[in-house]
């Protein structure tokens, strides 16, 4: 006698309005905005391509790393956005999230975005991380791959443990303009394992702040002679000093 466990197949595809957009019905964050409101963090997604624009008055192409990448929801309006003007990589360590990034990628004919399974932090090595059990409602955006200081997230419903690699951005030797951030609290540790690139391009970096360790993030820009602004609770944007983009209706924050 053989037994096997037949999956259901929560995945499926809507329209949002940057096209379409395949989401896990289960996702009680991200997925239910897109199906529900259209799509996910408009607000950022705005300012980014404000700064895009700005970035663009003075060189040909836009370098924007989205580490944290989920199903695409920053790097699939970006990159339709701006088209040739630029190239995104997108990092994701979820395997099945990144799946769903790469189908997302895939079904909007988006051919300037590089997509990487890996998790990102201060050392290149392996983790093992439990992953949330994606057939029932879960916050799957909120997955914390190490504790965090502060967690959000106690309640997601775990289903197995899988290894994923773990890189540092400094193991890519390009100049990058644009770093968004949301690693939920290994943010720290990405900016540590990103100091010779973020020191090379002196990119504007868009980093949620609640659940690392404020005190490391803030020394590592205020080194680098950086000016940040609170752009809501919770998440922070970092402009190096001799930057051509100025910020407008966000309180600035003393590092």
């Amino acid at each position: 006698n053989t037994s096997s466990t037949i999956f259901m197949n929560t995945n499926k595809i809507v329209n949002s309005i940057y096209g379409p957009m395949i989401i896990n019905s289960n996702d009680l964050a991200i997925g239910r905005g897109i199906e529900s409101a259209g799509y996910w963090a408009l607000h950022d997604i705005e300012l980014l391509k404000n700064i895009c624009k700005v970035i663009l008055e003075s060189k040909p192409t836009v370098v924007f790393y989205d580490v944290g990448a989920n199903i695409g929801t920053h790097s699939v309006p970006l990159a339709k956005e701006f088209g040739d003007q630029i190239q995104v990589r997108a990092f994701e360590a979820q395997r099945q999230i990144y799946y769903m990034l790469c189908g997302n990628i895939a079904i909007n004919g988006l051919y300037n975005v590089h997509c990487h399974h890996v998790a990102v932090g201060d050392q290149n090595t392996t983790m093992d991380i439990q992953l949330p059990d994606y057939f029932v409602n879960n916050n799957f955006g909120g997955l914390e791959l190490r504790p965090p200081q502060f967690s959000d997230n106690q309640n997601m419903v775990k289903r197995s443990t899988e290894s994923v690699d773990v890189v540092k951005l400094d193991n890519f030797e390009e100049t990058v303009d644009i770093i968004k951030l949301d690693v939920e609290g290994m943010e720290h540790l990405v900016v540590q394992g990103a100091a010779k690139l973020i020191q090379r391009g002196l990119p504007v970096c868009l980093v949620e702040i609640f659940k690392t360790d404020k005190d490391v993030v803030s020394q590592f820009f205020r080194d680098l002679d950086y000016r940040a602004y609170e752009i809501r609770e919770g998440d922070w944007l970092f402009v190096h000093s001799n930057s051509d983009v100025f910020i407008h209706n966000a309180q600035e924050i003393v590092l």
